[in-house]
């Protein structure tokens, strides 16, 4: 089965406006960053500064591995976050097509979590995969360098220009692999393979559809953003250009103060565009595997 482009990114569109709950999913893992705002900023403010107008909280020992083990606590968490988020948001997208007209948001939770196993599984072994294969690479890359005395290096740099295709077709086949773990109720070997043949068969339209999203949203995203990251670059030029006599405490309010305004912006943009990739990914399989007409059946869960 083929699909229609312009069919898939209008209906994903639709659904990602009609059910504005998902958004809060696919804004989860950037909602968890506000957990380390008040471990770097009130210690930094509550704390003062030195004779040289440095925080004091900077040369504290038990301050820097508490900062390194919190943000690794938060990484992991908005890694399970981002797949929860996954499953109720595919769930939800597939329930739409099915013409379930109200979503709430604790059914797709609640409902959502018997995949999150599975999605994690994906995830994680086709990490795991792309991690040997680099491996592998900069291992032959580092001994090709060494006996070529560094020219090696140098002539293959050009293979680090297919990373970006790369990556983005790797991209798909997650996607197309979440997809079937959700709207087939596949195991992780079997969602993975199904994915594999997917975009294997279908591999221009998806390359197509996906540089479409990849450069859309990043056009439109970067218009919203632009005006609330604009300070984080020019603040500190004005300070050091100028005559200024501002302490770094307060510097580390401003950023605080703009931060604030920004998170929240940062994760309804997160919400709005995560969610438009995901309908048009599991749009895309739908269209694959049962066609434009049909509806979908939704199985239920075997034990993950």
């Amino acid at each position: 089965m083929s699909f229609d482009v312009g069919e898939v990114l209008s209906q994903a569109g639709q659904i990602t406006w009609k059910h504005k709950v998902f958004w809060v999913f696919s804004a989860l893992p950037v909602l968890v960053s506000f957990l380390i705002l008040p471990l770097v900023f009130v210690p930094i403010i509550s704390m003062g500064t030195d004779s040289r107008g440095n925080p004091v909280i900077f040369e504290e020992p038990l301050f820097i591995a508490l900062f390194i083990v919190t943000n690794v606590i938060v990484s992991l968490l908005g890694f399970i976050l981002y797949a929860l988020g996954t499953s109720s948001v595919m769930l939800g997208i597939l329930r739409s097509e099915e013409g379930i007209g109200q979503l709430k948001f604790l059914d797709l939770f609640n409902d959502g979590r018997q995949y999150l196993w599975r999605i994690l599984g994906v995830m994680l072994l086709i990490s795991l995969a792309v991690l040997a294969i680099f491996l592998v690479l900069f291992a032959c890359m580092a001994l090709f360098g060494a006996v070529t005395a560094g020219i090696g290096f140098i002539c293959m740099q050009p293979l680090f220009i297919i990373l970006y295709p790369g990556m983005m077709v790797l991209y798909v086949i997650i996607e197309q692999s979440q997809a079937a773990v959700v709207a087939d109720n596949m195991g992780v070997v079997d969602a993975i393979s199904r994915g594999w043949n997917l975009v294997k068969e279908n591999f221009w339209r998806f390359l197509l559809i996906s540089l479409i999203i990849y450069f859309g949203l990043t056009f439109l995203t970067s218009i919203v953003l632009l005006p609330f990251m604009t300070p984080f670059f020019f603040i500190p030029i004005l300070i050091s250009n100028s005559q200024i006599d501002i302490s770094a405490q307060s510097l580390v309010l401003l950023i605080a103060a703009f931060s604030i305004i920004f998170l929240p912006v940062m994760a309804l943009v997160q919400g709005i565009t995560i969610t438009f990739m995901k309908a048009t990914y599991m749009l895309v399989y739908l269209r694959l595997t049962r066609g434009s007409k049909s509806q979908p059946i939704l199985l239920e869960a075997v034990p993950s």
